[in-house]
């Protein structure tokens, strides 16, 4: 099988858009055992030894790389395109976990930073984010904040503290327990008999295609639950847009209840016995424990973590004569 990365501007991994690439692969299939063995080059990308990851500014794109006296060929076991959350993670995941597999591994980004939408800035005095500002502190993001050893730079906020939402100019406090449900004034009467209607199962059925995040609400909840309480959600955790974010990526645990209890409630209540039901599997003694319903960041901001990973690689920018832009010790 030969496989050619040629101009990719539409070509996208997680938030990050690789606009063009001069990256060829070639692989090879195994019948007896399916896997795939894939080698990939990057001309004009000089070699660094002891390392198995680099990452690359790509932008002048070719067919396929030919042989150059300005550089050498490099063959990679892997290339992940696009150096935003996912990109990173992935790669990091892939170089640290499957080793034996990928031996080197390259990561492409068009930008000259990394981090996709991430993007912290400080001034005079003052840290801001103009993209996502928070995220959610699952068990996975823990593991991958102690992994890049960033225990001491990692905050939560306080679960108790209250929450607003700015709707009609005025800010209205979100529900934080199932008490707050009728008194709250962000959804009238009728948005709020639609969500609890939809939730236990009176709403149309799902369609026999991935649904966005607001197609997905939408159905389930209702519009008002998707524009006064979801979107919102999704501007500060994803800063993305719902209608071409995929909800089973984005909240795979909501999407799965309806999956397997054939509503919210159903799945939910389904969770619960089973979970009864199951011994709970031991957890990683080195992440940290939130207390209750809260979200995360970094001292410094989001972006602490893209650098954080992105510091352990060999950074090369094709455009300045492979000379290192950025060198540091390779995953």
């Amino acid at each position: 099988m030969e496989v050619v990365c040629t101009p990719i501007a539409s070509l996208n991994h997680g938030s990050a858009c690789l606009q063009s690439a001069n990256l060829c692969s070639r692989g090879t299939q195994k019948n007896s055992s399916m896997q795939w063995q894939r080698q990939w080059r990057y001309n004009r990308v000089s070699r660094r030894s002891g390392g198995r990851g680099v990452w690359v500014v790509a932008k002048e794109a070719t067919i396929a790389p030919s042989p150059s006296k300005e550089g050498i060929q490099t063959e990679y076991d892997c290339v992940v395109v696009g150096g935003g959350i996912s990109g990173l993670s992935t790669a990091q995941a892939l170089v640290s976990k499957h080793a034996s597999t990928v031996n080197k591994l390259l990561l492409t980004e068009a930008n000259e930073r990394v981090g996709g939408n991430i993007i912290s800035l400080e001034k005079d005095g003052y840290l801001w984010e103009e993209g996502p500002n928070s995220f959610q502190p699952t068990d996975a993001m823990l593991t991958l904040v102690v992994d890049n050893g960033l225990e001491d730079e990692l905050v939560l906020g306080d679960p108790n503290a209250p929450r607003f939402i700015l709707w009609n100019g005025k800010l209205r406090p979100v529900p934080s327990s199932p008490t707050d449900l009728l008194r709250f004034d962000l959804m009238s009467f009728g948005g709020k008999l639609r969500a609890g209607l939809g939730a236990i199962g009176l709403r149309p059925a799902p369609p026999d295609r991935e649904e966005s995040i607001e197609e997905f609400v939408r159905r389930n909840l209702g519009d008002e639950v998707f524009e006064r309480l979801v979107e919102p959600f999704c501007s500060g955790v994803y800063a993305g847009d719902p209608a071409k974010l995929s909800m089973k990526a984005a909240f795979g645990r909501v999407w799965r209840l309806e999956q397997n209890g054939g509503s919210i409630i159903g799945g939910a209540i389904k969770a619960i016995q089973e979970r009864k039901n199951s011994p709970k599997p031991a957890r990683d003694l080195r992440l940290a424990k939130p207390k209750g319903q809260t979200v995360g960041s970094f001292k410094k901001g989001l972006a602490t973590m893209p650098n954080a990973i992105a510091n352990r690689w060999t950074f090369f920018d094709s455009n300045k004569d492979c000379r290192p832009h950025c060198a540091s010790f390779c995953c």
